[in-house]
């Protein structure tokens, strides 16, 4: 049995939610509601000790991190293959999500949690104080600490739009060989796991992602939103 926790097509809990779509898998749909705090939650933290999210859980065993969700799905579950048989091109592939793990995401995360800033400072003081404390993962509590204050400060968000700027070059360039995904010839996890995070860009920052200063970018992304199962993540969005 498969069961997926996550906060539905967002971010990533997009990666592992499209790669279960993709591959046309069935798992029990585990929504957890962020604004709610589920994932800091007792029974969750069973689960996920840090309250990270998303995690798989598979006949009981847990997964975690997301990138490693798919290269166990794709390992596990041998129909659709999503991961090059070239063991060159799948090196590749890891390059790229890797690339969007420890680059890309911290800066979309910046960018996205300052934009919670209005939310999470309405919050009362003693009332965030005490979800602060259920916050074991440091780096997490330190970013609400500051978007439940004054958010972050414009050397931050500057930086983090620069650091924008580089991943949406590195998505020009990739596409330069001309090919519909970033892997010549083949649809990939890479694609996957840069889909948790391009559709973002645009809406955070238009002066940099648009279809004049990235064409390939936004080609990319409407091939990418009109795949079946992309189109089905809507069914996995929280209700409004």
């Amino acid at each position: 049995m498969l069961e997926l926790y996550h906060f539905g097509p967002v971010a990533n809990s997009l990666t592992p939610l499209l790669c279960l779509l993709e591959k046309g898998l069935s798992f029990d749909n585990r929504l957890l509601n962020s604004r709610l705090w589920e994932h800091h939650s007792p029974e969750f933290q069973k689960l996920s000790p840090e309250g990270m999210v998303p995690i798989l859980v598979h006949d009981g065993r847990v997964v975690r991190e997301s990138t490693v969700i798919n290269e166990y799905i794709d390992g596990v579950f041998a129909q659709v293959p999503l991961r090059p048989a070239d063991l060159w091109l799948r090196a590749k592939m890891r390059v790229l999500t890797k690339f969007v793990d420890e680059y890309f995401c911290p800066a979309l995360t910046t960018l996205g949690a300052h934009a919670a800033t209005p939310f999470a400072s309405r919050i009362d003081k003693q009332e965030m104080a005490q979800i602060l404390s259920r916050m074991p993962n440091p780096e997490v509590r330190r970013k609400w600490e500051t978007v439940s204050n004054s958010g972050y400060s414009e050397e931050q968000l500057a930086d983090a739009r620069r650091r924008l700027q580089v991943c949406v070059a590195r998505m020009e360039k990739q596409l330069e060989h001309g090919g519909e995904w970033l892997l010549p010839g083949e649809y990939s996890l890479a694609d996957i796991k840069w889909f948790s995070m391009m559709p973002g860009a645009p809406r955070l920052a238009p002066e940099l992602c648009n279809e004049e200063v990235s064409p390939r970018t936004m080609a990319w992304l409407q091939r990418m939103k009109a795949r079946p199962a992309v189109q089905a993540l809507e069914e996995y969005r929280a209700p409004r």
